[in-house]
């Protein structure tokens, strides 16, 4: 009896050891501070310093948007309080590439790389410290034109991301953007045997989506569903793309780098007379800069007759580059009796590009400015309702300003065709 008595009282001793060492265990990590410190969310929240400094004697609040595209400029602010403020320096730890103005309250530069950055910022006056910060979330630029080799030549195409999604300050959450990409045949023919598109949402140095592929496969036109779609941007500019087919399980990975041709300005003047470079009797198209519209001129039947809006994009907050022309969004696209699916080398890069509401990207090639002479692929997306869901058209300016270009005896057009269709 004497002896279970004894091990019940040694069980109960070890029992409140463990009791009380477990209760110290949490008092330290609560005077630790876990999970505390500088706000993890887009914005400063503002802070006392480590010491326990009092926000009524100094505190400091750091201010601003927290995603920025990486061809943008970065802009935020602080502010300091407190009994001790009058007196308070401030010191800025974060990325190089930002400029700390003491006098103005501002940190801020032209551009950073793709990731994350942390931004901190410490007020200090006597013994009274306070700080703060923000991570700043910075988006690959993914815009522009890429090539890519292998067994078919491949190019891609993105648009500008744009902003999708803004919280209760206007400041971005989300990015988003299109991309069309192609492979062509690396005969002498070079007929385009892929074509694709993809919506994708833009996070730092990767952009994640779906969309459609398609293809000709034993004659037979095949309409694809992109899946796990992920573009990785790398610092030397170059992209790399991978994806799967949803019905095939077939995985894919290219890698392209930057194949833009000459840097295009914003401020190109596109307006001309434009005809298809890839069949003969097809509308001639003219445009102006912000709009397209087709012209049957000469033609017995009008044949891929183009209506569109041409959206330029903003390049105010562009302060990293020069705002790059290249690539012009097009809306509210109507094309009229385009059925090519029939013609050799046309079903995938055009197929039957009739329908109205699409929607789609100018990608202007250009060669030979000097005489006038400028190129486009026009991409252009339609509803799930059809079935031939893409297409991929070019033309080359023969007209302009009434008079032909260097390219219009390529095509038989002559300076009466020029002065009948210039309005």
């Amino acid at each position: 009896m004497h002896s279970l008595v004894g091990r019940l009282r040694e069980r109960l001793k070890s029992g409140w050891r463990r009791f009380f060492l477990a209760a110290f265990g949490l008092l330290l990590l609560g005077g630790c501070g876990v999970g505390s410190g500088g706000s993890d969310s887009g914005n400063g929240s503002g802070a006392g310093g480590g010491s326990g400094t009092p926000p009524e004697q100094l505190s400091i609040k750091l201010e601003g948007q927290a995603k920025y595209r990486a061809d943008e400029g970065v802009s935020l602010s602080y502010t300091v309080s407190g009994n001790s403020a009058a007196s308070a320096t401030v010191t800025y730890e974060g990325p190089v590439e930002l400029n700390h103005d003491a006098e103005k309250k501002t940190i801020s530069g032209d551009a950073l790389l793709p990731g994350t950055h942390l931004v901190k910022v410490t007020a200090t006056a006597e013994s009274f410290s306070a700080e703060d910060e923000i991570t700043l979330f910075i988006d690959a630029n993914f815009g522009g034109q890429y090539g890519g080799g292998g067994e078919s030549q491949f190019s891609l195409t993105m648009g500008r991301s744009q902003v999708t999604e803004t919280d209760e300050n206007n400041y971005v959450l989300t990015r988003s953007g299109t991309l069309y990409w192609y492979s062509q045949a690396t005969d002498a023919t070079e007929f385009v045997n892929l074509l694709c598109v993809a919506d994708v949402e833009v996070s730092g140095d990767e952009a994640l989506g779906s969309g459609l592929c398609k293809e000709v496969v034993d004659d037979q036109l095949q309409v694809r569903t992109v899946i796990g779609l992920i573009v990785t941007y790398k610092e030397t500019g170059e992209l790399g793309l991978t994806y799967s087919y949803e019905e095939t399980d077939e995985s894919f990975d290219v890698d392209f780098s930057v194949a833009g041709e000459a840097y295009v300005s914003p401020a190109l003047d596109l307006a001309g007379i434009y005809r298809s470079v890839l069949l003969e009797n097809l509308d001639y198209l003219n445009v102006t800069q912000n709009n397209i519209s087709g012209d049957s001129y000469n033609l017995e039947t009008p044949r891929c007759g183009i209506t569109a809006t041409l959206s330029r994009y903003d390049t105010e907050l562009i302060t990293a580059t020069e705002g790059d022309g290249s690539i012009i969004p097009a809306e509210a696209i109507t094309i009229d009796n385009c059925d090519l699916t029939s013609q050799t080398g046309y079903a995938v890069s055009v197929g039957d590009a009739t329908g109205s509401g699409q929607s789609g990207l100018m990608l202007i090639l250009q060669s030979g400015i000097s005489d006038s002479v400028v190129r486009f692929d026009l991409y252009t997306r339609r509803g799930s309702e059809y079935t031939d869901p893409l297409s991929k058209l070019r033309y080359a300016r023969v007209c302009y300003q009434g008079a032909p270009t260097s390219q219009a005896a390529v095509y038989g057009v002559a300076e009466s065709d020029c002065e009948a269709l210039t309005p």
